[in-house]
């Protein structure tokens, strides 16, 4: 038999190890995208297996989630360079922004690394931009960088914003400085070049740093094996128990969640099947939140769906008391969630039952979440590392050594140009032509009174130095107004305005470099470095050079000297590089020690920040992570944070509400799916779950615009008796139809100023009639109309005055009010085109529907839903309210017992304005039969005729209240229109 193997053998081999080192290669792919990447003409979709695929291994799982997210991550950018090249003179677009005059003023040396600071112009964006505002190059977000002589042509530079000075620009409207941080140390010297112009190109949706921890989470999960890969891989349903939980177990002592006073009696639940109903009395649970309870604390994958308003929260805290009940000491539970007011929110329920927690990132503004902040724990942490205070000492030296050489590569103005010794230490002149220098300068031009500070080249380049050129800072707009906020046209675009990703400052202090001399050659004589070369060989003492030659001479020799500082720079740099890298792991154990000595029970971040800890939480070996907001939190989010240590995991949301956002829209179709999350995959695969029941916020009539995605939702007794909003009837859901058309804001974001409008006098009538504005909320489905909305505010509203909150439906999921007016904005000026928009999105729908307890009230065209694609979702809420839509908004007079029917804006001037209709107040005044002359108003009528004899007129928004509502049904001729009027 021959010793060869068969041809099949070696191409099976072949094979096995091309895909092993496929599977391998991406784990080395560099964190931030690599210019060839960028510089791509066109994009190569990545490979995809589809949805509940079977993967070979977890390494292709894990691969195809990198892809995706890598794309998601670099594809926008690269869109945006390639429009920029197509046409370098254009002006920003709806996608692309763009920024001029870029020029380096020196590097920022500090702890995290080293960063390039930079100034610009954004000229380009043809508009003042309100940069505190403002949600351009925050810090996270990657730009790209070309020469302006290049346009990206031949050159491309990939960064980081790590830092944003917005104090340091001068005015709000003024471009303010950045820092970069770029991944080579040799490409951040490369920039040590003031000269130097740059254009930068940003992509106004893309948000990298949301998903570079992940990235890097991900390679990182493949390194270990986990008991959930089973069900995230493979095509598991039924869940099995924790190891933690024995076997032998058959009940759970639930006591800790014992409602009373008194010593608890012992609580125990089945470890499975059904549970007694009296346990309902003891906990405050209802039975489906008992029976999601039961599958949180003894299945190692706890899925719970709850829809709005049937207390996830309540119960996820319910779970955690348990769970830390019987939790082992040292060892945290880790609880996150999609946004910080969430995280933020648990935390403080957490507070309160005397639970200690560290939270980590995040710019909380209550007192009790900063407080146990981890930076806050690490300046309490007791000790410092030895090596860590030697590292931070050669951090020191390294830092001297490069301001030392950039100060002499560039020197400040008063000195004006690079001293002969720095040439001569570097080699470029010899000893005898530094001489020559020194003695001339000693001997002559010393002795010149006031020419103390002569630089000693000054005299010998005569006329042919010229004055520096300052740097340009150009911000005046092309275009009236302040834009105040560059949000992305379609609501919640990007994780930007989160308050995690809040505007930070980097510490330090920049060693800054001067932009050089410009040095002007004689007539005829043109910028020849070898000959140059040659004249500094021939000639010892640099003044036989002739003086037609010496600027061209200086030229060669500063762009020699230049080149030797870059590389010395790029030695010190790389340095610098190693010792910031030690200084990290110094930090993790720094972090380590503080937390454990915290004694926390809890780590409380985001889903980002799960990766972007991630050394630090794996270190502290917790088995239980809890995930809130899970059906709005990517797959790959969770699967990165797939701790070697983990036993169990509990995703608590609703796939019916939102989803995790894309920003590349192809991403989110088949077979990508990108929207789609790992808490919607495995309900929809059928993976065991529990689904809570029971819901105690919405009105009934307006829980039942909800009922064809939720039918088996059912009210809570506490809802059935709500009381009605002031001034509004005993109706809990409105509709006002309307025809008037839309238009588009500068974004191409939906804008509909007639419903604004209407939006604003609605309100006045609300808090008119004593609602708070606290207690309403006004939500829409564009930024663009939530900008028109706060416009119109503020057009109408006095200095001081309380206005409602305005929020996009994607900003609002989780939170609830009294009164919740929606904004529905479409309505296409050509009839024969319908189109809904974002209002054809299910779960965007469900979320604007949901949020309020007592009263919704809708403004829209219905018409043009019915008639657009998103006619399946409107039509079934319209099939489901009590009253039609109407082409008024009805609102009521108490005193009178009278309805008034608003049509259009201008009726709501005619209104009193105080709370009251159209007709004279005529109540009695208690003066002997007298009876009230002012206008129907709300409050007390002394209150009224004193306002109105301050004021001159009715005021718009009264602090004057009604606290009653009508009582019963208003008979025909009580009816008010104020067109007839």
């Amino acid at each position: 038999m021959s010793g060869k193997h068969s041809p099949d053998r070696e191409t099976a081999n072949t094979s096995s190890h091309t895909h092993l080192h496929a599977e391998m290669s991406w784990r080395d792919t560099p964190e931030l995208p690599r210019a060839k990447e960028i510089m791509k003409e066109s994009c190569t979709l990545p490979k995809n297996y589809g949805l509940n695929a079977v993967y070979p291994t977890k390494s292709a799982y894990l691969r195809a989630q990198y892809d995706l997210l890598r794309f998601e991550g670099t594809e926008p950018l690269r869109r945006a360079v390639q429009e920029y090249k197509s046409a370098p003179e254009m002006t920003e677009s709806t996608e692309t922004c763009i920024y001029t005059d870029v020029f380096v003023r020196g590097v920022n040396i500090i702890r995290l690394g080293v960063m390039v600071r930079i100034t610009f112009s954004a000229v380009r964006a043809r508009q003042l931009i309100n940069w505190p505002a403002s949600q351009r190059v925050v810090p996270g977000t990657i730009v790209a960088l070309s020469p302006a002589s290049d346009h990206f042509g031949t050159q491309c530079i990939v960064a980081v914003v790590t830092g944003r000075y917005d104090e340091f620009a001068g005015n709000s409207t003024a471009p303010p400085p950045l820092d970069l941080e770029f991944t080579d140390p040799s490409i951040t010297a490369g920039f040590m070049e003031p000269d130097q112009e740059y254009v930068m190109v940003e992509a106004r949706s893309n948000y990298f740093e949301a998903v570079r921890h992940v990235l890097e989470g991900l390679k990182q999960t493949a390194e270990d094996d986990s008991p959930f890969d089973k069900y995230f891989i493979g095509q598991l349903n039924t869940v099995g128990m924790p190891s933690s939980l024995p076997p032998s177990s058959t009940t759970l002592d639930i006591s800790a969640l014992h409602d009373g006073l008194q010593r608890p009696v012992p609580i125990h639940i089945p470890i499975q099947g059904d549970i007694p109903n009296h346990i309902q009395s003891k906990t405050r649970l209802d039975q489906s939140q008992l029976q999601a309870l039961q599958r949180m604390i003894t299945k190692e994958l706890a899925i719970v769906q709850g829809p709005p308003g049937t207390g996830k929260t309540h119960t996820s805290m319910a779970a955690l008391k348990v769970l830390l009940s019987t939790q082992r000491p040292n060892v945290p539970i880790i609880v996150t969630a999609q946004k910080n007011d969430t995280v933020d929110e648990l935390l403080v329920r957490c507070h309160q039952l005397g639970v200690d927690f560290v939270r980590l990132g995040g710019q909380a503004k209550d007192e009790v979440i900063v407080s146990r902040t981890l930076f806050n724990l690490r300046m309490r942490s007791r000790g410092k590392a030895w090596s860590k205070s030697a590292l931070e000492k050669r951090l020191v030296s390294l830092r001297s050594l490069a301001k030392l050489l950039l100060q002499r590569c560039f020197p400040p103005a008063h000195q004006h140009l690079i001293l002969p010794e720095h040439f001569h230490e570097v080699g470029l002149i010899s000893t005898e032509q530094h001489a020559s220098v020194v003695k001339c300068w000693d001997g002559d031009v010393r002795s010149i009174a006031g020419e103390e500070s002569q630089h000693p080249l000054r005299s010998w380049l005569g006329d042919q130095l010229l004055a520096k050129i300052p740097h340009r800072s150009v911000h005046v707009p092309l275009s009236d107004g302040i834009n105040d906020d560059e949000a992305a046209s379609g609501p919640g675009i990007s994780e930007k305005g989160s308050a995690d990703n809040k505007k930070e400052q980097l510490s330090g202090k920049p060693i800054f470099i001067a932009r050089r001399n410009s040095i002007k050659c004689s007539k005829g004589v043109a910028l020849n470095h070898k000959l140059a070369q040659e004249l500094l060989a021939k000639n010892g003492n640099i003044w036989s050079i002739a003086p037609k030659y010496r600027g061209m001479v200086y030229h060669y020799l500063e762009r020699r000297y230049i080149t030797s500082t870059k590389l010395a720079l790029s030695s010190i740099f790389k340095q610098l590089d190693i010792v910031v890298k030690k200084l990290k792991v110094a930090r993790w154990q720094e972090d380590i020690t503080a937390v454990r000595e915290s004694k926390a029970c809890i780590i409380g971040c985001t889903t980002t920040g799960l990766t972007k800890y991630r050394r630090l939480i794996a270190a502290l070996r917790p088995r239980v992570m809890m995930v809130e907001e899970a059906a709005e939190t990517r797959e790959a989010n969770i699967a990165a944070a797939l701790f070697p240590s983990l036993e169990q995991i509990i995703l608590v949301g609703d796939h019916m509400q939102l989803a995790p956002h894309a920003d590349c829209l192809e991403l989110s179709k088949p077979p990508f799916h990108l929207n789609v999350s790992l808490f919607q995959r495995l309900v929809e695969r059928g993976l065991d779950h529990s689904t809570l029941q029971v819901q105690r916020r919405m009105a009934p009539d307006i829980r039942k615009l909800l009922s064809a995605w939720y039918p088996l939702l059912v009210d809570h007794p506490s809802t059935l008796d709500r009381e009605a909003v002031p001034g509004m009837g005993l109706k809990s859901v409105l509709w006002f139809n309307h025809q008037r058309p839309e238009s588009s804001d500068r974004y191409c974001s939906k804008v509909n100023t007639f419903e604004a409008d209407m939006i604003v006098g609605l309100y006045n009538h609300l808090a008119s009639n004593g609602t708070s504005p606290s207690e309403i909320t006004i939500l829409t489905f564009y930024s663009g109309q939530k900008a028109c909305i706060e416009s119109s505010f503020r057009q109408t509203t006095g200095a001081g005055r309380l206005v409602p909150e305005v929020q996009t439906v994607d900003g609002y999921q989780g939170r609830e009010n009294r009164v919740i007016l929606i904004s529905i904005t479409r309505s296409p000026e050509d009839r024969t085109k319908p189109d809904s928009g974002f209002l054809n999105d299910l779960r965007r729908a469900i979320v604007a529907l949901s949020r309020p307890r007592h009263l919704l009230v809708i403004l829209g065209d219905m018409q043009n839903l019915l008639a657009s694609s998103a006619r399946p979702i409107w039509s079934e809420v319209l099939d489901r309210m009590e009253a039609p839509p109407a082409d008024y908004i009805p609102v009521f007079c108490k005193a009178h017992e009278s309805e008034i029917r608003v049509r259009q804006p201008g009726d709501w001037a005619r209104l009193a304005g105080k709370g009251g209709c159209s007709m004279r107040c005529g109540r009695p005044t208690g003066a002997q039969g007298a009876t009230c002359g002012q206008k129907c108003h709300g409050g007390s009528c002394e209150l009224a005729v004193s306002a109105t004899l301050t004021d001159g007129n009715a005021r718009t928004i009264s602090e004057l209240s009604i606290a009653t509502s009508i009582s019963s049904p208003l008979a025909q001729e009580d009816l008010i229109d104020l067109s007839d009027i």
